[in-house]
């Protein structure tokens, strides 16, 4: 009878002690969860409540809301802060945007982003979407008689309008770099939105352009009718650059939130035809020194960066 007393009382104080030590593991667990709560709560402490986006490149607030609404969505369900939309007249707004601290995050183009670190040194660039063949071309007629870049020289090439990194920028530098001094040696003539057909209709003997408008001449003509002159290097990334108003937590926290969810990222962006320029992108680290190519150009072509 002892002996079933003693098991019991031990059977007992070993239920006892168990029961105590889940509780003592719960209770540290809660505690764990209580202080990596006020952890996170203190690094947003200081966070903005809403974060002002834009995207250059896309002029008024209709169309940018049209084109980033699901990627709107989706920074506010993963960071659980609400992203403002902040609308661009043209490419060059962003960066007295940034310099006057009226926009937080802005998807940059390289050109326009060397405008924006010049006018606020302070602006960092986080990440940045790297594009599938995102390079630049010099095309010219099938049928002309040019056959490398300094064949130009005296001729005229149409481009797309100041500032374009592919359409601008990015052309004028090949001139450059095979000693052509623009607007001496070669005519560079900003068309904007008409350079294409000016170019079609035999109004500028060659077109410096990104590769993307070769292969829509190519799939609205057909093969035969144009070719590509010059052929340039990549072209820097387009990076997402944050204010230097927002603190380093939150800058941390959007740039894993991106590289951890990449994949959803640009399918947000890809959710819209018109961003189709991302197709196969991937999201990439970036350094300033990247972009210093827009920087000579700019120098060279004489045009200031602030």
């Amino acid at each position: 009878m002892k002996s079933w007393k003693w098991a019991s009382l031990v059977m007992t104080g070993a239920l006892l002690f168990t029961a105590c030590g889940e509780d003592n593991r719960e209770e540290e667990a809660n505690a764990d969860e209580e202080t990596a709560t006020a952890a996170e709560e203190a690094d947003r402490e200081d966070w903005p409540e809403t974060v002002r986006f834009a995207v250059t490149g896309i002029d008024g607030m209709e169309e940018l809301q049209r084109r980033y609404d699901v990627f709107q969505d989706l920074m506010e369900e993963l960071i659980d802060v609400e992203f403002e939309f902040f609308a661009l007249s043209d490419r060059t707004v962003a960066s007295t945007a940034m310099e006057y601290d009226q926009v937080d995050i802005v998807l940059s183009g390289p050109s326009e982003y060397a405008q924006t670190k010049a006018a606020e040194p302070e602006a960092e660039p986080l990440l940045a979407l790297e594009r599938d063949e995102y390079y630049t071309v010099v095309i010219v007629h099938e049928d002309s008689d040019y056959e490398t870049i300094e064949d130009l020289e005296g001729e005229t090439v149409g481009m797309k309008e100041a500032g374009s990194t592919s359409g601008h920028i990015g052309p004028s530098a090949l001139f450059i770099e095979n000693g052509m001094e623009p607007d001496v040696d070669v005519e560079l003539e900003l068309l904007g939105d008409a350079r294409v057909d000016a170019f079609k209709a035999g109004e500028v003997e060659a077109l410096g352009d990104g590769i993307r408008y070769y292969d829509m001449m190519v799939e609205e003509d057909g093969e035969g009718e144009y070719r590509i002159l010059h052929e340039g290097p990549p072209l820097p990334q387009d990076p997402f650059v944050a204010a230097p108003s927002l603190p380093e937590s939150f800058k941390e926290e959007f740039t894993d939130v991106l590289f951890e969810h990449e994949d959803e990222v640009i399918a947000a962006i890809l959710d819209h035809e018109e961003n189709e320029k991302y197709q196969e992108a991937q999201l990439v680290e970036i350094d300033d020194s990247d972009y210093d190519l827009m920087r000579e150009t700019y120098e060279t072509l004489g045009i200031e960066l602030q």
